[in-house]
């Protein structure tokens, strides 16, 4: 009896089995089909609302160029401040030259300016929203990021920096170039004429955009002999009660900014003491 039981047991047990699996198995495209409409929804649900938390727009997509209205770079961990700033044919009408050098103030924002166009240009064409009250971004092949080198580098590596920078500006193809620098690969007087080469080769190229942060554009324009340069400056007004830098983000257009090392250093006699506070005033002093 016991062995009757169990085998009538099973045999229900696999009826009921086959006869569900004869029931779902139609919907299982439908129920695949569903789960999937459920993780897009959350995907753009969760993009939606880190897009509010932090104010962001859909971006124009446009052939040339990039242009943020009041862009915040979000990875401060501080309340940026909002930066209106273009290159090329996306740019507003008096700034619409590919190429620009941006001088300014030590700690005034340039790197910064740099890092919001590249989240910029990268969220774009992920097809996300991005951090600005208004952008227009163009279509690009490749984004280059180069930055500042470490020191002085040895021969070999040097050449090796010189040729992948040569790859990189000759390249035809659509391409947004955000350099950080580039000067402190070799001397300062070597370096400004290396950049100038490369910057010409860049202009050369109709669908490349470039921006090179730089404390030596005097020197770069000179030793290129092209006196068309777009030269963007931020410019620091003096120290706040809190020997913090008194900067417009926003860069001045067709403006020689300085580093301002002097405000550095005079911030330094303020928060220094003993023999190192007697120094930094002797260096002010200099100024």
């Amino acid at each position: 009896i016991d062995s009757a039981l169990e085998k009538r047991i099973n045999a229900q047990k696999s009826d009921h089995v086959y006869t569900m699996a004869r029931k779902l198995g139609p919907l299982k495209q439908s129920c695949e089909d569903a789960v999937r409409s459920l993780i897009i929804i959350d995907q753009w649900l969760s993009i939606a609302r880190w897009a509010k938390h932090n104010s962001c727009t859909m971006p124009e997509l446009v052939q040339h160029g990039i242009w943020v209205k009041e862009g915040r770079h979000l990875l401060l961990g501080i309340a940026a401040d909002p930066v209106t700033y273009g290159l090329g044919k996306a740019a507003e009408k008096d700034d619409r030259q590919p190429l620009a050098l941006l001088t300014g103030a030590n700690s005034g924002g340039k790197t910064t300016l740099l890092e919001l166009l590249a989240h910029t240009c990268i969220l774009t064409h992920m097809g996300l929203p991005v951090p600005a009250k208004q952008a227009r971004v163009g279509r690009v092949d490749a984004l280059h990021i180069l930055a500042k080198a470490g020191g002085t580098q040895s021969a070999g590596a040097l050449e090796q920096t010189l040729v992948e920078l040569a790859n990189v500006v000759s390249d035809p193809t659509p391409k947004l170039i955000l350099a950080d620098e580039l000067e402190a690969i070799t001397e300062p007087g070597a370096g400004a004429r290396i950049i100038a080469g490369m910057l010409i080769a860049a202009r050369s190229q109709p669908d490349t955009s470039m921006m090179l942060v730089t404390h030596l554009a005097p020197a770069i324009i000179k030793a290129s002999g092209c006196d068309d340069f777009r030269v963007d400056g931020i410019e620091a007004r003096g120290l706040d009660s809190n020997l913090e830098l008194i900067v417009d983000r926003t860069p001045i257009r067709n403006h020689l900014a300085r580093s301002t090392p002097e405000l550095i250093v005079k911030r330094l006699v303020e928060r220094s003491d003993g023999h190192a506070k007697s120094l930094f005033a002797d260096i002010l002093n200099m100024f």
